[in-house]
């Protein structure tokens, strides 16, 4: 009776030892599988770095041309507007002295149409 109760008590320890041995080799292959995918996401977040950077560098660059085209065109804006403010300036004086002369000329037409009607 001890004997049977050794083999089956054995029996029971060889079942314990395959089931882990089995469990063992399920998780050494979800372990694999799990270590995989890490190994492919940070692949993954080295090449997205990368590509942030690339592109943190291309959008400083893109910024400071950017800039500096703005700082550019404002200033022949800026030259045109005084342009355009002395070209004005120059209308509103001749348009005052042709006005002034037109005057000038309506009141010697006046005058003359008087002294001719006298």
């Amino acid at each position: 009776a001890e004997i049977d109760n050794m083999l089956l008590q054995a029996k029971n320890a060889e079942e314990k030892a395959k089931k882990a041995m089995i469990d063992a080799s399920r998780l050494a292959d979800e372990l694999r599988t799990e270590q995989d995918h890490v190994n492919s996401q940070d692949k993954s977040k080295r090449s997205m770095e990368a590509q942030l950077a690339e592109l943190e560098v291309r959008y400083h660059d893109a910024t400071d041309i950017a800039t500096r085209n703005g700082r550019a065109t404002m200033a022949k804006l800026e030259n045109r507007i005084r342009d355009l403010e002395m070209e004005v300036g120059n209308v509103q004086t001749r348009t005052s002295e042709n006005m002034k002369a037109y005057q000038k000329t309506e009141r010697k037409v006046k005058e003359m149409v008087f002294h001719q009607e006298e």
